[in-house]
C-alpha cells in the first residue's frame, strides 16, 4: 500500500512538475512573442545596456531643467533670465554639434559618452553644492549650462549613431522609437518628481538626487562593448563636415526632414522652457503643479513613442512627421489661451503625443536613409535643431517679458505652423516617401 502511495506521489509531483515547466515556457514564450512583435531591439543585449544609460541621463537632464528653473523664478522672477540661462545651455550645441558628429564619425563612441556623463554629473554636483551653502549666483547657474550644452553637443550625435551600431537595420526604426522612449518617459518621472522633491528636501537636494541618475547612466555604459566598429571618418575635420553638410543640402528629402526638425525646436519647443514663468504668473501655481504639467507632457510623450514602437514598419512616415509636427505647432498656440491647470494639462498631454510622434518618426526615416560613414555628421546636423532653441526662445522671452508668456507663446506657434505648411508645399516627395524600401533597393544595388 505504501509503495502504491509513493509511487502515486512520485506520478502526482512530476506531473505537476511538468505542468509548471509547460507554463514557465508558454510564458517565456508569449515574452518571446511580444518582444518580437513590439521591442525586437531589446534581443539585442548592447542596445538594451545603451537604452537603459540613456534613461538614467535624460531623467536627470530633465530633473535639473525644473530645478534650475524654479531656483532663478525663485532668484529673480523674470522670464528674461530664464530664457538667458536656457540660451546659454542651449547655444553651444549650436556651435559644437557639427564637432560632435565629426567626433562619433572617428573615435569610440561608447568612452565619448563616458565623458560627457562625468562633466553633466559633476555641473549638477557643484550646482547642489553652491545652494546648499547659499551662495548661489546666476552666473554659476550660466557657467554649469554651458558646461551642460557643451557636454550634450559633444555626445549625443555618438548617442543617436549608437543605436544603428547595436541593432541590425530591419529594427533600426524600433530601436530608434524606443530611443525617443527614454527622453519621454523621463519627462513623466523627471519633472514630475523634481516637482515634489523640490518641495519635500529643496532645490539643492533634488540636485544631489539628479546625481544618481548620471551614475546610473555610467554604469551601464561600461557594460556595452559596441561602439567602436564603425566605418571613420578620414581627412581633415573641416573636410569632415563639408562632407556632411553637402551630403544634406544636395538631397532633398534629407533637408527638408532637417527643416522640420528644426522649426519646432525653433519656435514651439521655447514654451517648455517658458513653462515655469507661465505657472507662476499666468496659472498662479507652485513648482509641484510645474512637475504635474511637465509630467502630463511626459505621459502623452511616451504613449506617442510607444505608437512609434508598435508601428515602426509602417510605410507612411512622410505623412506622419508632416501632421504631427503641424498639430504640435498649432497646439502651441492653443496652451497660451489656457488658464486652468486642468487643460493646461490635457494640451500638454496632447502637445506631448505629437511632438513624440514627429520626432521619432523624423529621425528614423534620418536613420534608415543615411550611409554609415556619414551617420554621425547628419545626426549632428539633425541635433542643430536643439541649439536652434536658444535663438527662438531669446525674442519669445523679450515678448513675454514685455508683453507676457502667452502672446510669445501664439507667435511661436504660428512661426512652427508657417514653416511646415512651407515644408508641405515644396517638397512632395515627403508625402510617399519609404525609406524602408529606399534601403532595400541599396542594398540591392549594392549586391549587384
Amino acid at each position: 500500500m505504501s509503495k502504491l502511495l509513493c509511487v502515486g506521489n512520485t506520478e502526482f509531483f512530476l506531473h505537476a512538475f511538468g505542468r509548471a515547466l509547460r507554463t514557465v515556457s508558454e510564458y517565456k514564450s508569449s515574452q518571446d512573442r511580444f518582444r518580437d512583435r513590439f521591442v525586437p531591439a531589446f534581443a539585442h543585449r548592447d542596445f538594451s545596456r545603451l537604452w537603459r544609460a540613456n534613461l538614467g541621463t535624460t531623467m536627470s537632464f530633465w530633473m535639473q531643467s525644473i530645478a534650475q528653473g524654479w531656483l532663478v523664478v525663485q532668484l529673480t522672477d523674470s522670464p528674461f533670465v530664464l530664457g538667458l540661462l536656457a540660451f546659454f545651455r542651449s547655444i553651444p550645441m549650436l556651435i559644437l554639434s557639427p564637432f560632435g558628429g565629426v567626433l562619433a564619425d572617428r573615435f569610440n563612441r561608447i568612452r565619448l559618452l563616458l565623458g560627457a556623463q562625468v562633466l553633466m554629473g559633476g555641473s549638477g554636483l557643484a550646482v547642489g553644492i553652491l545652494v546648499a551653502i547659499d551662495v548661489i549666483e546666476v552666473w554659476h547657474l550660466a557657467l554649469a549650462g554651458i558646461t551642460i550644452g557643451a557636454s550634450f553637443a559633444l555626445s549625443v550625435p555618438a548617442r543617436n549613431a549608437l543605436v544603428s551600431d547595436l541593432v541590425p537595420r530591419d529594427v533600426i526604426s524600433n530601436a530608434v522609437a524606443l530611443t525617443n522612449t527614454t527622453m519621454n518617459a523621463s519627462r513623466v518621472v523627471g519633472p514630475t518628481l523634481a516637482g515634489f522633491l523640490i518641495g519635500i528636501i529643496g532645490i539643492a537636494g533634488t540636485y544631489f538626487a539628479q546625481v544618481g541618475g548620471y551614475v546610473w547612466s555610467t554604469l551601464n555604459l561600461l557594460t556595452v562593448k559596441g561602439g567602436d566598429d564603425h566605418p571613420r571618418a578620414r581627412g581633415s575635420t573641416l573636410g569632415a563636415l563639408r562632407e556632411g553638410f553637402g551630403y544634406v543640402f544636395r538631397t532633398p528629402i534629407m533637408l527638408a526632414l532637417m527643416l522640420l526638425g528644426m522649426s519646432p525646436a525653433l519656435f514651439s519647443m521655447p514654451m517648455i522652457m517658458l513653462l515655469p514663468a507661465f505657472v507662476k504668473q499666468d496659472l498662479g501655481a507652485g513648482p509641484e503643479d510645474l512637475g504635474l504639467l511637465m509630467g502630463a507632457l511626459g505621459v502623452g510623450a511616451v504613449i506617442g513613442s510607444l505608437m512609434v514602437v508598435t508601428y515602426a514598419k509602417h510605410r507612411y512616415k512622410g505623412p506622419v512627421v508632416l501632421m504631427s509636427a503641424f498639430t504640435f505647432g498649432a497646439l502651441v498656440i492653443v496652451l497660451a489661451f489656457t488658464r486652468s491647470l486642468m487643460v493646461s494639462g490635457l494640451v500638454l498631454f496632447i502637445s506631448g503625443f505629437f511632438q513624440a510622434v514627429y520626432m521619432a518618426t523624423n529621425q528614423s526615416i534620418i536613420q534608415l536613409l543615411v550611409p554609415d560613414q556619414l551617420r554621425g555628421r547628419v545626426l549632428s546636423i539633425w541635433m542643430l535643431s536643439w541649439g536652434l532653441t536658444p535663438l527662438g526662445l531669446l525674442p519669445m522671452a523679450v515678448v513675454a517679458e514685455t508683453v507676457g508668456t502667452p502672446v510669445a507663446m501664439v507667435m511661436g506657434g504660428v512661426l512652427s505652423v508657417l514653416v511646415v505648411l512651407g515644408v508641405m508645399i515644396w517638397n512632395q516627395g515627403l508625402w510617399t516617401i519609404d525609406p524602408e524600401q529606399v534601403l532595400a533597393d541599396r542594398d540591392e544595388e549594392s549586391r549587384v
